[in-house]
């Protein structure tokens, strides 16, 4: 039996890099791979309820826990990081993988070829999420808590001379992370678009929808701006509030205009709130690509994202959206795109690039035969 290893330490934050998880170890397992995956979780039914027919995958792989802790006290996470780390990678070689596929940033180093996706390019190799400031309640973290505890993971690695993992080829998921890519020297590295659920277009009404988490990073204060500024529309938010958040999340709802109708069920629960959407609009700032964005445009929106970010570098690579910098040429854009007559099945034939069945085939490909070119220009 052909062995795979597929190392995303944390899963169960269940967002857009989870999905590519779950559509890598799928391919495999089709391939008549035996695959281990390396995850904080390992719960096929909340994969099913959040990625329909998911937790099948899930089931059919053996599982390593990573004992990843998303957020825990400086100094004893970044020990108890390096200790999980070796741990984990004693098991790895009891596994004896003929191929590795890291689709989260991850330090552990593996006894097999080792491919390496990557969202965004500001850091190559971390071990725990715990390292970014979304993990936690932003209104609960000590100032500077965030740049303490990763001078502190930098100081530990020195000690303990933990050295990166060298893989074998990166996957920038967009041209502009493979661009930082190679800026670095990582010339070893390609572009290889992200899984996407399509979407079948609906007739369109006149709405606008964001599919989103309410935290401060989603700037959904915007969406609900724009709202208040154009009332003959209706708004739909889809978010999921996130724990230690509350507060903030009870703010917006309390703010929110009578135009606004706040949804709390997944997108997979309600697909058709997005299908029958004219326009989406995605408030966020995020350096990396945006799957909802890309979902959207499946089902034949019209997508309105801000400058400079990662979706509107996405939007830019497949040809079709507009961009804001402020609320105040957000709304004379939308008011412009509601009075355009738009073929929605034009929009969604854009996304295909992103069609899971073409990800999958490429997994496949690369687990059987590797990267051919040793260098893409």
């Amino acid at each position: 039996m052909k062995k795979a290893l597929v190392i995303h330490p944390i899963l169960s934050t269940y967002s857009g890099g989870e999905l590519l998880c779950l559509h890598v170890c799928r391919a495999l397992l089709r391939a008549g791979y035996d695959v281990t995956l390396f995850s904080d979780t390992n719960d096929p039914a909340k994969a099913d309820q959040v990625y329909p027919g998911m937790g099948q995958v899930l089931a059919g792989c053996a599982h390593i826990s990573s004992l990843t802790s998303h957020k825990s006290i400086p100094g004893i996470a970044v020990v108890k990081d390096f200790k999980d780390i070796r741990r984990s990678e004693a098991l790895f070689a009891k596994s004896h993988p003929e191929v590795t596929f890291c689709t989260q940033s991850s330090l552990l180093h593996v006894p097999s070829r080792l491919y390496h996706f990557i969202y965004s390019g500001a850091e190559l190799f971390q071990h725990s999420t715990g390292y970014s400031p979304s993990a936690f309640p932003r209104q609960k973290l000590p100032r500077g808590y965030v740049r303490a505890k990763r001078m502190l993971n930098n100081l530990v690695k020195r000690i303990l001379k933990v050295e990166p993992p060298n893989p074998s080829w990166y996957f920038a998921i967009s041209p502009g992370v493979l661009e930082r890519l190679r800026a670095k020297g990582h010339w070893n590295s390609s572009l290889l678009p992200p899984p996407c659920t399509q979407f079948p277009p609906r007739e369109k009404k006149s709405q606008i929808m964001q599919v989103t988490r309410l935290i401060p990073e989603k700037r959904v204060e915007i969406f609900l701006e724009a709202a208040r500024r154009l009332p003959k529309y209706h708004f739909v938010l889809m978010a999921r509030t996130k724990p230690g958040l509350e507060a903030y999340a009870q703010d917006l709802q309390n703010g929110m205009p009578s135009n606004v109708t706040l949804v709390k069920s997944s997108l997979r629960e309600a697909p058709f709130l997005l299908e029958e959407s004219k326009i989406f609009l995605y408030t966020g700032r995020e350096d990396a690509m945006m799957l909802t964005v890309v979902e959207a445009v499946s089902a034949g929106c019209y997508p309105i994202v801000s400058k400079n970010t990662g979706p509107a570098e996405t939007l830019e690579t497949i040809g079709i959206g507009s961009f804001f910098s402020t609320v105040d040429d957000l709304v004379p854009t939308i008011q412009k795109v509601m009075g355009q007559t738009m073929n929605p099945a034009e929009i969604s034939e854009k996304a295909k690039m992103f069609d899971p069945e073409r990800f999958e085939e490429k997994i496949v490909e690369i687990a059987e035969h590797g990267v051919q070119s040793k260098r893409v220009s």
